[in-house]
């Protein structure tokens, strides 16, 4: 107990150092590093890892916080932190069981969560004992802490008074003294409780997680889970009912696909492309998701069937799954062809992944369809997160403008750029790939993105940043904001 409450604290006056009135960059990596090397070390101790597998969760956790000062896109940042605690989640569950079973899991991430939050009450009580148990330890530490406040006065006073008496001598000093003032002197009375009430926090949420990650009573066990779980019990007539029933729909609505999406290529004359895809793709991306959740829950239900009815219900489901197929390639193919004529945007890719994610769950769904022995769940997951990694890496916000410039200045008399989307909704990322349209014909296009790649740039010069908020993005877009070097300046000097 004692372990857990000294990592705590660390990492509680760690997280304020790192993140308190700072952008976030390098710093967030550094602080999962640490937390989830101890959090790993904790469990260790503890003698709770029974699923040594799990431990390749710590990867994309660790890819994620390596966003912060990779790329600089705002949407990321926020989402991120939501994915790197969920993850962190997932990985404690399957670090500390053998097995988990579908209805179980969403009940062990609620109980994990809440159950950190009841964890603090513990932290307090282990506080309250330690104190009772360790008063000779007290007094020793109240001594030294006596000592310290005299000496300390003393030693800083004649620090002060030698920096004023020899310049090298203040050079030395000065890193240090300006650290010291950065981490225990904040500018108020309000910011620096209101620093030390975040720490206190921190440490609670902390060490009660962890107090309650290690308990037995926690989370379900194995034997418990074997017990309880009756899984998804539905009639077998309500289930085959309902795939019969959409089967038919998805055959009339598939039809119609093929026959006035898929054969009139190349009848723009008759037939608007664009403005006829505008009308499906989120819609057909939803049913796309539903129809793989039907079929997760009616290939997992333990309602009693008989033979034939397991036969027709597998039957029909690998129907539903050919279906699926058919309607997200036709949401692919609508998406595809309104970007071309509209251009790239931030919800147009995601749609792209989304999909792919889809047609990716489509290959374990059948696996577990035709009766082969596969963890959905873990599997899905798996997927899931490494798609959620590989768009992070894809650098979103460089890609759209990539595509957008490349797009326009391949035929500017023909295309259009929405130069106001770029400039309002990507960072630093995109600057590289903006400074490519200073080269454009369009006139008016190149003073709108010169003043803003000029507005950026002095930003950029003029922010001070401390090495807790690296980031590469911006040291990258610097680089290529020297570009602008080469053109007149005057008129935003």
């Amino acid at each position: 107990m004692g372990t857990i409450m000294t990592g705590s604290i660390i990492l509680s006056i760690l997280q304020s150092i790192l993140f308190w009135d700072k952008h976030l960059g390098i710093s967030v990596f550094i602080f999962t590093t640490l937390a989830i090397s101890f959090l790993i070390y904790v469990l260790y101790k503890s003698k709770k890892i029974v699923n040594k597998k799990a431990l390749w969760f710590i990867i994309p956790i660790i890819l994620l916080s390596s966003t912060y000062f990779l790329f600089n896109n705002a949407f990321f940042q926020v989402i991120n932190i939501i994915a790197i605690i969920i993850l962190t989640f997932i990985m404690c569950i399957y670090l500390t069981k053998t097995k988990i079973r579908t209805p179980q899991f969403l009940e062990n991430m609620i109980k994990l969560g809440i159950g950190s939050l009841e964890g603090m009450q513990e932290v307090g009580e282990n506080l309250k004992k330690y104190k009772k148990e360790n008063n000779i330890k007290q007094e020793k530490i109240k001594k030294i802490g006596k000592s310290i406040l005299i000496v300390l006065p003393i030693i800083l006073v004649v620090i002060i008074l030698l920096t004023t008496a020899d310049s090298i001598f203040a050079n030395m000093f000065e890193g240090i003294t300006r650290g010291i003032k950065n981490i225990t002197i904040p500018q108020g009375t309000f910011d620096f409780c209101l620093r030390i009430i975040t720490i206190i926090i921190t440490f609670f949420l902390i060490a009660g997680y962890l107090i309650n990650l290690i308990q037995d009573n926690t989370l379900f066990t194995t034997k418990e889970q074997d017990q309880n779980t009756k899984g998804i019990q539905i009639e077998s007539m309500t289930i085959n009912m309902m795939l019969t029933i959409l089967n038919i729909i998805y055959a009339v609505f598939c039809t119609i696909q093929i026959t006035s999406l898929f054969t009139q290529i190349g009848n723009a004359e008759e037939f608007n492309y664009a403005q006829y895809a505008r009308q499906g793709f989120f819609q057909l991306m939803l049913v796309s998701i539903l129809n793989l959740n039907i079929l997760v829950v009616s290939n997992n239900n333990r309602k009693e069937q008989t033979h034939k009815q397991k036969s027709y219900t597998k039957g029909m489901s690998i129907f539903i799954l050919i279906f699926t197929i058919i309607i997200i390639l036709s949401a692919f193919y609508r998406m595809n062809l309104y970007e071309q004529e509209y251009g790239y945007t931030y919800l147009r890719l995601f749609v792209y992944y989304i999909l792919a994610t889809e047609m990716i769950l489509i290959i374990p769904c059948f696996i577990s369809i035709i009766g082969k022995k596969i963890d959905l769940l873990k599997v899905s997951i798996i997927i899931i997160t490494t798609m959620y990694i590989v768009i992070n890496f894809s650098n979103i916000d460089s890609t759209i403008a990539t595509k957008n410039v490349d797009r326009y200045l391949k035929d500017e008399s023909k295309r259009e750029i929405d130069i106001s989307y770029l400039i309002n909704n990507t960072g630093t990322d995109a600057i590289p790939e903006l400074t490519k349209l200073l080269k454009a014909k369009n006139e008016k296009i190149v003073e709108k993105v010169k003043t803003y790649l000029y507005l950026e740039k002095q930003e950029l010069e003029l922010e001070k940043t401390q090495w807790q908020e690296f980031n590469y993005s911006k040291q990258k877009a610097k680089e290529a904001l020297k570009e602008l070097n080469k053109y007149n300046t005057n008129m935003y000097n």
